[in-house]
């Protein structure tokens, strides 16, 4: 399993069909990232519905969340989840009430930089100077990819246009939401549209372009490997039980479950595990831990949504900000 990872009001964007680009976000478990160009229409679309945030009392628990205190001030930081289902809303009445009680909110990337996200996004995920995928592949897995494309009317012309990385991301994608998981559906849709009706400050703990070295930093060969393994994943019968292990741990608000899938995927014969995990998780949970701390200590109270994947284990997000003298409890 892996990551899978917006526009003004009135800009209509059909799901995977996206014009001249697209763009993706780093994303929970084998759904590695979304397409940022998918989170841009359905930011608008959060934007343009945006009801008041649902507080009654029976809703479930969804996802973790913890209050980080240091001094008078407070962070609530939250794991999402980078697809869903219409049955994960409304969120818990906790989360509500966090989110509607803070004046910022951050999530990894601020998506609502459309300009930026595009740029960035023809840059590091997008051939450019007249070069396309299939110059770069071997013909027997481009005939793999082209099948799989077909299988979800996918245009070829723009997938052509893909680094390995980022055709192997789009394809995982294209494949959760056949099997029901919508990237429209996703924890931060939920959460930004309730900011951006109520004004609420929306900002980023990174860059997308820091997101993307960690991917475009592989070589050829190993961005070759990384998309053939995507589409052998895809093919094997275990696929559907891991993705529905990983969406039930997140729907149960279970986080030993989600430390399992994690360490699970981390002992994997992969490109993924062996290249991309270390810097997808350790290094940037270092990183987002100190972007967290300078938040607490400077205020104003601030939500912080990251994907659930952050926040388990002895290296996740919760235990580090933890070692650094916070004060973190579960709500």
């Amino acid at each position: 399993m892996r990551y899978l990872a917006l526009a003004a009001r009135n800009i209509r964007f059909r799901i995977f069909h996206l014009r001249d680009s697209l763009v993706v976000r780093h994303w929970l478990g084998s759904l590695r990232l979304i397409s940022a160009a998918v989170l841009v229409a359905a930011y608008a679309a959060a934007i343009a519905a945006a009801p008041a945030l649902d507080a009654r009392q029976d809703a479930p628990r969804r996802g973790l969340l913890y209050e980080i205190r240091t001094g008078g001030n407070t962070v609530y930081l939250f794991g999402t989840l980078h697809v869903g289902k219409p049955e994960f809303y409304p969120l818990n009445r906790h989360v509500n009430r966090a989110l509607a009680d803070s004046q910022r909110l951050y999530l990894e990337v601020n998506l609502t930089d459309t300009t930026t996200v595009n740029a960035e996004t023809m840059a590091m995920a997008m051939y450019g100077d007249g070069i396309t995928l299939d110059q770069k592949l071997p013909a027997a897995l481009m005939e793999k990819v082209s099948a799989r494309l077909a299988r979800h009317q996918f245009p070829q012309q723009l997938a052509l246009k893909m680094k390995p990385w980022m055709l192997a991301h789009t394809i995982l994608l294209l494949e959760a939401k056949r099997r029901g998981y919508d990237p429209e559906l996703a924890s931060e849709f939920h959460l930004l549209g309730y900011a951006g009706a109520e004004h609420k400050e929306i900002l980023g703990l990174e860059s997308l372009s820091d997101q993307f070295a960690v991917f475009d930093r592989m070589s050829q060969a190993q961005q070759q490997a990384f998309l053939e393994q995507t589409l052998s994943e895809l093919d094997d019968a275990r696929f559907e039980t891991r993705l529905k292990a990983l969406f039930d741990a997140w729907a149960n608000a279970d986080a030993r479950a989600l430390e399992d899938e994690l360490q699970f995927e981390k002992k994997q014969d992969s490109v993924f595990a062996s290249i991309l995990l270390p810097r997808l998780i350790d290094e940037r949970n270092r990183a987002m831990a100190d972007r967290i701390a300078d938040i607490a200590r400077s205020g104003p109270k601030s939500f912080v949504a990251v994907g659930a994947l952050h926040l388990v284990g002895k290296e996740g997000i919760v235990e580090l900000l933890r070692r650094r003298g916070f004060a973190v409890r579960e709500l």
